[in-house]
């Protein structure tokens, strides 16, 4: 092998540890006893970041506004181990009614991470409705359309499982929200960042896009949708929204961690995933001497 050869093969080693020390994107297993706090993808002992999450619920009944008039309750999350977190709260009982969903009741879990956080997907471990059957149609991994009963997506798309209404929230305070006793109508203190009409089974990272501001808060609230929240005008809505049949359970969620300045309208300026671990700066290190070794055993030129 010549000398340009092995320093070509050095440099490749190079970028490859400089593109591992970046890792991808953060996620979250929630697929896990509901009390546990859970690590990222890449957490460690010295970089610890970390996700705890709580159940919560309200009734579904709406005031004159047409909003909803109920207060946000603690309930209990429930893991289904391979579907992800669903709640058994009241008549919420049997199939499809232990998932988190908007019958009777609107349910949802609530995020609290170790640092502020740009949610940037939801996976979905569980869907269904009980209302009519509505599928997503999907290109390389996104959902570009939907479809009602057993009619067919158009060409070059394939069908999905069930599509679900989710709704994202994120707390615009400095310190720990307190949801419960939270009015859900006029949802104090919190921002409503989406609906989303269109997400499906997902247990993939990336999963169900969200979020595309950027939008960043160490608190986030993922619901069953309902049109009793209230709304904003930046609210991001996606997809075919109804009331009172959708039913999923949360299975992961991913994001990056905000290190840089936060504007007047919550979007980060600059996000980091973790920093790079011993082993790939090793590796990034011995490529940079191996780099700086051949350049200077590589002969000079003649005068």
């Amino acid at each position: 092998m010549n000398v340009r050869s092995i320093r070509m093969t050095a440099l490749t080693a190079l970028i490859a540890g400089l593109a591992w020390s970046g890792a991808a994107q953060a996620y979250w297993g929630l697929d896990t006893t509901p009390t546990a706090t859970v690590n990222d993808s890449a957490a460690t002992a010295q970089n610890p970041y970390t996700v705890k999450m709580s159940g919560f619920y309200v009734s579904n009944t709406l005031n004159a506004s047409n909003k909803l008039s109920g207060n946000w309750t603690a309930g209990t999350l429930t893991q289904y181990a391979g579907n992800g977190q669903g709640m058994s709260t009241g008549t919420d009982s049997g199939s499809p009614y232990h998932a988190l969903d908007n019958n009777g009741n609107t349910e949802g879990v609530l995020l609290s991470f170790s640092a502020s956080t740009v949610l940037t997907s939801i996976g979905l471990g569980y869907t269904a409705t009980t209302g009519p059957a509505e599928y997503g149609c999907v290109s390389n991994g996104a959902v570009v359309g939907t479809v009602l009963g057993s009619a067919a997506c158009s060409k070059g798309t394939k069908t999905s499982d069930v599509t679900v209404d989710v709704s994202v929230f994120r707390w615009t305070g400095t310190s720990a929200p307190t949801l419960a006793g939270t009015a859900a109508g006029t949802m104090g203190g919190w921002e409503l960042v989406g609906n989303y009409g269109d997400f499906i089974l997902d247990t993939t990272n990336p999963y169900n896009l969200v979020n595309s501001a950027g939008k960043t808060s160490s608190w986030w609230l993922i619901t069953a949708y309902n049109s009793g929240f209230t709304q904003s005008a930046g609210t991001e809505n996606r997809g075919t929204l109804t009331d009172g049949d959708d039913y999923f359970k949360l299975y992961a969620v991913a994001g990056n961690k905000c290190t840089g300045t936060v504007n007047a309208n919550g979007v980060c300026g600059g996000t980091t995933t973790n920093v790079p671990e011993p082993a790939t700066l090793a590796l990034a290190s011995v490529a940079l001497i191996g780099v700086a070794g051949l350049r200077r055993r590589q002969p000079k030129a003649n005068a």
